[in-house]
């Protein structure tokens, strides 16, 4: 597992400072895939997408629909949730303090990603990403399905 930064000090899931996992940045990106948080899988081998639905959307979706587009993977949430001794995949309810409050201790993670993307397509994968990268209310969410946000 990697160590966390010192900007994730202060973090609600700090947790034990272990199990960052940062973005992976393909050069002259053209697509970045954005997901919520990184599951157990990716925060042992500290990559994004590398556990079951990473495989999924890298072998199957990528691999299908992109073949030889060079893809970025990114999470909204760098690391997973600390509960006490255990750690989790669950995020905070979708919209909440708590959620807004890791989703923002992240958010420059995910800025510096996008600038060394600037031609890239961002794909939000889920309501969690589509939610922290829009800014839009919970409820507008299911109006986003299949639509365009420029």
């Amino acid at each position: 597992m990697l160590p966390k930064p010192d900007a994730c000090l202060g973090c609600p899931f700090y947790g034990d400072g272990s199990g960052f996992v940062p973005d992976e940045i393909a050069p002259a990106s053209k697509v970045v895939l954005v997901c919520q948080n990184p599951g157990e899988v990716e925060e042992i081998q500290g990559r994004p997408l590398v556990g079951p639905t990473g495989q999924m959307l890298r072998g199957r979706f990528v691999a299908r629909h992109l073949p030889g587009v060079p893809v970025t993977y990114a999470n909204i949430v760098k690391c997973r949730w600390q509960q006490g001794e255990r750690r989790s995949n669950n995020l905070p309810p979708l919209g909440s303090h708590l959620w807004r409050s890791v989703v923002e201790h992240c958010s420059g993670y995910l800025k510096q990603t996008l600038v060394a993307c600037p031609d890239a397509i961002v794909v939000p994968m889920g309501e969690h990403a589509a939610l922290a990268l829009t800014g839009l209310k919970a409820k507008a969410m299911l109006h986003l399905r299949g639509t365009l946000v420029v």
